[in-house]
């Protein structure tokens, strides 16, 4: 499986090493999920993000020519 290399301080590598310990798993693991959710969290958001803006500009002239400025 591909991978990639991630250097971390001292300090960091302790918490993550800390962090896996509480929870359980390997630190490998760990990073792995954390790295993913993180992205795919983003990337959901950023695709919400787009598709409400496509939808409002698709109502808008709807919406102005229902409600002109002038009766707002």
């Amino acid at each position: 499986m591909p991978g990639i290399t991630i250097e971390f301080t001292e300090e960091e590598l302790a918490e993550l090493r800390a962090e896996a310990k509480e929870q359980g798993v390997a630190i490998k693991k760990l990073a792995h999920d954390i790295l993913t959710e993180d992205v795919v969290r983003r990337r959901q958001k950023q695709r919400f993000v787009e598709g409400a803006s496509k939808y409002a500009r698709e109502i808008m002239a709807d919406f102005d020519e229902r409600f002109p400025a002038g009766l707002r």
